[in-house]
């Protein structure tokens, strides 16, 4: 077992914690969902194979939780581009697909792709195909505070053309400036079409 290096047990249990958590997405990244084994998490980190199952009782577990670690920082790069928008329902719906395609452009959307495929529980798969939701949610709320009538639907629309502009980056990277221009253009028409009678 690694000599504890923290001041306290807890502190030491969330250092290693932290360490499989990077370990795996290292892994994911390097090899895809094959690669993600317990044995090799403990070649990565220096714990035994049972030591690991203390922290995460299967893979399913350490990959939501890994998924679930990076939603605060992609939360507050949306967050943080609708604020700086400007004042109409346009221009948060804009930035709000400006900010996540080019996340996706930078390789922040990489763990989605090495997970896209994976033989996950249905429970893990529901827990993060629900991690999106939060982000149309904070659209939602920003057209709400900037008065459009249909907030949930403009909502709705724009984040299904931000879903196709991520899944054309995926299968061509390449495209990613005209991929982001025509989709931000395509959002801020649905949300004006949106808030028609």
């Amino acid at each position: 077992m690694p000599r504890i290096d923290a001041d306290t047990l807890a502190e030491h249990r969330s250092q290693q914690r932290t360490a499989l958590l990077d370990a795996a997405e290292e892994l994911l990244l390097a090899g895809g969902w094959e690669a993600l084994d317990f044995r090799a998490l403990g070649a990565r980190t220096g714990l035994r194979r049972n030591s690991i199952y203390r922290y995460f009782s299967s893979r399913d577990q350490l990959v939501a939780e890994l998924c679930e670690r990076g939603m605060p920082a992609w939360l507050a790069d949306i967050d943080e581009a609708i604020d700086a928008a400007g004042r109409s329902p346009e221009a948060a719906a804009d930035a709000y697909v400006r900010v996540q395609l080019e996340m996706v452009a930078a390789g922040r959307h990489r763990l989605a792709q090495a997970l896209a495929h994976a033989p996950l529980t249905a429970e893990t798969l529901a827990a993060i195909h629900a991690l999106p939701a939060r982000a149309a949610a904070r659209l939602e709320a920003a057209l709400e505070a900037r008065g459009h009538p249909r907030p949930r639907l403009a909502a709705q629309l724009t984040t299904g053309l931000l879903n196709g502009a991520i899944q054309l980056l995926h299968d061509d990277g390449g495209a990613a400036a005209e991929a982001t221009a025509i989709a931000a253009a395509a959002a801020r028409r649905a949300v004006e079409e949106a808030a028609r009678p």
